[in-house]
C-alpha cells in the first residue's frame, strides 16, 4: 500500500470516528459498539493488497459509510407513554427524506425491537424539525 493510500485510509478512519461521535452523542452504548465495528472493519482490511481498483473500492466505501452516518441515519427516542418514536430531523437530513411518505423507522438494536413489540400496537412516528441554527 502506498503512503498516500495509507494516509487516505487513516483520514477515513478518523472521519468515521468523528461522524459516529456526532450521530451518537449521548448514547454510550451506540458509541462503544460503533467504535468496535469500525475498528473491526479496518483491522480486517489492514493487510489487503491487490489491484488498485480493489483498494480504491475499499476507500470509497469509507466515504459512503461516513456519508451514511452523517446524512442517512436519524436518531429517534421511544416515548413509551405516548407510544411514539420521536424523531428530530436536522437540516442535513431534509434533502434526503420524504417525510410525507415515510411510514416506518427500522430499529437498530434488538432491545429496541423488544420495547416496541411489547406494546399492543407499533408506535407512531412523530417527526419534528430541529432549528436550522442547532448543531447536530
Amino acid at each position: 500500500m502506498s503512503s498516500s493510500t495509507a494516509l487516505r485510509a487513516l483520514s477515513g478512519y478518523r472521519r468515521l470516528f468523528r461522524a459516529r461521535k456526532q450521530l451518537f452523542v449521548g448514547d454510550e452504548r451506540a458509541l462503544r459498539e460503533s467504535r468496535f465495528a469500525i475498528r473491526a472493519e479496518f483491522d480486517k482490511n489492514k493487510t489487503i493488497t491487490g489491484p488498485p481498483e480493489h483498494i480504491e473500492g475499499l476507500l470509497s466505501m469509507i466515504d459512503e459509510a461516513e456519508d451514511m452516518l452523517l446524512h442517512g441515519i436519524v436518531r429517534g427516542e421511544l416515548n413509551q407513554d405516548r407510544n411514539v418514536v420521536e424523531v428530530k430531523i436536522g437540516p442535513e437530513h431534509e434533502s434526503r427524506m420524504d417525510t410525507e411518505t415515510m411510514t416506518h423507522i427500522d430499529p437498530i438494536t434488538a432491545e429496541t425491537v423488544e420495547k416496541i413489540d411489547g406494546k399492543s400496537a407499533k408506535p407512531k412516528i412523530e417527526i419534528t424539525k430541529t432549528s436550522t441554527d442547532a448543531k447536530p
